[in-house]
């Protein structure tokens, strides 16, 4: 008997965990602890989904060439990354869109890019080797 409080205990505390209803007798125990696996595997891959809106790939030369990085959220002043005035092609990766700004903060020249766009050479969109900042909208 004791063993069966403390398996009912410990659905329980899973079920207050992780933000679900708890089962009507303790013989219904079982099937909540595995949907309350199943809702924790939803929200971490919602979790997942999320971050991979905001992903852009950065290369310092036109074509996609060169040395290169992944960006997943706003960059305010791109010196502090080393890569402020090297940018020169970009692949948006993600679904959110994309801002490149010539200035810190998102001021000065900028283009965007939409979620799948690419731009090959940025000298063609007014930003040759100036961009300070990205950001996510």
């Amino acid at each position: 008997m004791r063993i069966r409080h403390m398996a009912t205990a410990g659905a329980a505390a899973a079920a207050l965990t992780l933000g679900v209803a708890l089962p009507a007798s303790a013989s219904d125990a079982q099937p909540s602890v595995e949907r309350s696996h199943t809702v924790a595997a939803h929200h971490t891959a919602g979790l997942g989904a999320l971050m991979a809106s905001k992903k852009v790939q950065v290369f310092q030369h036109a074509v996609y060439e060169g040395r290169n990085t992944t960006f997943t959220s706003s960059k305010w002043d791109l010196s502090k990354d080393g890569w402020d005035n090297t940018i020169s092609s970009a692949k948006n990766l993600g679904t959110r869109t994309v801002t490149f700004a010539s200035d810190e903060k998102g001021t000065g020249a900028k283009f965007s890019l939409a979620g799948g766009d690419r731009e090959a050479h940025f000298g063609y969109r007014g930003l040759p080797d100036t961009t300070t900042s990205v950001m996510f909208r």
